[in-house]
């Protein structure tokens, strides 16, 4: 059994160390439950960003108890995360063609859509969240952030495979590279990030990442 919260009265989960998440009750009725208030969180993060992802409007809306919310999750950012990440595989999908290089292009400029749309600004949200909060990093980690990076990774494994992309290139640098200045300009709001910005920016890492350059 979890322990007592002084700060909200309620009892949470037991927890992974390793992972940084609660390991939330097994059984059929705790994951309906489970399922429930992620699709909650997720309508509340469509409709009004994390500000309306509340313990108390998830609990409402999903008809799940706020001590089983938090039997489940550790904080409301945990379980915005969550919805999050499978709000998005919905939405952004790694397009495979016969062409590496083309489905990179078509890929990239379905991020800088997002980015500049209200999903983007919950994705904002979300990264500034995990600044502050490790457990909220690990959230985030887990249920949005590895499994894109790990789909980006195997399409750059592509373009390297293809011949378009050096061999001695490092797939996680790579990464960043492309998305690293894209978040910057979101989170700092100094410049824009329009069609015109995205593709250069991408060109400059194509650039740097082509056989031969």
């Amino acid at each position: 059994m979890g322990k007592r919260a002084p700060d909200d009265g309620v009892f949470r989960g037991s927890g992974d160390a390793e992972t940084g998440l609660l390991t939330p009750p097994s059984g059929a009725r705790s994951e309906a439950a489970h399922e429930k208030a992620l699709r909650s969180a997720e309508a509340l993060l469509k409709s009004g960003g994390m500000k309306a992802a509340t313990i108390d409007a998830i609990s409402e809306q999903s008809g799940v108890s706020k001590v089983t919310l938090y039997r489940h999750w550790p904080s409301r950012q945990a379980i915005a995360a969550e919805a999050f990440g499978v709000l998005m595989a919905r939405h952004l999908t790694f397009p495979e063609t016969d062409s590496a290089q083309a489905d990179l292009n078509d890929y990239l400029g379905d991020i800088g859509k997002f980015y500049r749309g209200p999903l983007g600004s919950i994705f904002a949200e979300l990264v500034g969240a995990c600044a502050n909060d490790p457990t909220t990093a690990a959230y985030f980690r887990t249920f949005f952030l590895d499994e894109r990076r790990r789909g980006f990774a195997a399409l750059i494994r592509r373009c390297v495979d293809s011949g378009y992309f050096r061999e001695d290139i490092d797939t996680e640098e790579a990464i960043d590279l492309f998305f690293g200045p894209l978040v910057y300009r979101m989170l700092v709001g100094h410049a824009g990030i329009d069609d015109n910005t995205v593709r250069s920016i991408i060109d400059h890492a194509v650039r740097g990442l082509r056989s031969g350059a």
